[in-house]
């Protein structure tokens, strides 16, 4: 007992500046941890802009790093009556815009990058009902980044019409968000090349995404020919999913418009039956 008055007695008594610090420091140190995460592993380059995952993000910075200790700077006084009451629902504040910001952002991280069509969609996991996924190879999802896999029509008459009434008259997600009709990227892979488009076309249809391009290009030390891409399109913006042009290989993702002037396509179109 004299242990916990001893450690209340010493926070009542230090000053408001060293509380503001102290604060300051526990909040930027939490903050920065989950920022490391989710940039890293959750929402790597360009993930997070493709989610639009910052709002959250802003309201849990603003509530964590800012008001939190901003609050404290205000309201500590040292032996001020009622101060641990104060500090405990300063820290509740903290607490539940914490676990509510990180578990929206956790839900709607990009768990699969499913190509439909002429395009690869961002999808978090509970976009998709993965009871409904029938390759063990789509469960396991990469430490980094979203599975990649490949939506096909079916080639059954029947079963497309089926698949048809379901989309237009009863209302059920496109393919795309369909993993029963999903297969794995290094299975199908071909049919993404053969939609693919040159990336030495798009360098010279878009010249505001030519250095990009060159740039990536000569950090490689390949030449522009050697690849193609197919648009990836996320919930506020697109970018270019480069593949190589003879394996398919995926290489990388480039921060550009992937919308050729010519093909007429844009961010709000999505591959329809």
């Amino acid at each position: 007992m004299a242990a916990t008055r001893n450690s209340r007695s010493s926070i009542l008594d230090i000053s408001k500046r060293k509380a503001f610090l102290m604060h300051l420091s526990v909040s930027a140190l939490v903050v920065g941890t989950l920022c490391a995460i989710i940039f890293y592993f959750w929402y790597p380059a360009p993930y997070f802009d493709a989610k639009g995952a910052a709002g959250v993000l802003r309201v849990l910075i603003g509530v964590d790093l800012v008001l939190g200790p901003t609050l404290t700077l205000v309201l500590f006084k040292p032996r001020k009556p009622g101060l641990l009451f104060d500090l405990s629902v300063i820290a509740a504040i903290q607490l539940g815009a914490l676990i509510y910001g990180t578990t929206v952002i956790f839900q709607e991280r990009p768990y699969y990058a499913v190509f439909a069509v002429d395009r690869f969609e961002v999808i978090s996991y509970r976009d998709a009902d993965a009871a409904m996924i029938d390759h063990d190879a789509l469960r396991r999802k990469p430490l980094r980044g979203p599975i990649l896999a490949v939506a096909s029509l079916p080639e059954d008459p029947e079963a497309f019409q089926r698949l048809l009434e379901e989309t237009v008259f009863e209302g059920k997600p496109d393919i795309q968000y369909r993993p029963e009709f999903w297969s794995p990227y290094s299975d199908s892979s071909d049919a993404v090349a053969r939609r693919a488009r040159s990336l030495a076309s798009l360098a010279t249809e878009k010249p505001e995404a030519e250095a990009l391009i060159a740039e990536f290009a000569r950090a490689l030390e390949r030449d522009i020919s050697e690849f193609s891409y197919v648009p990836l399109v996320g919930k506020d913006r697109s970018f270019v999913f480069v593949i190589d042009a003879m394996t398919a290989e995926p290489i990388d993702i480039i921060d550009a418009d992937p919308w050729e002037e010519n093909t007429g396509s844009t961010i709000s179109d999505r591959p329809q039956l």
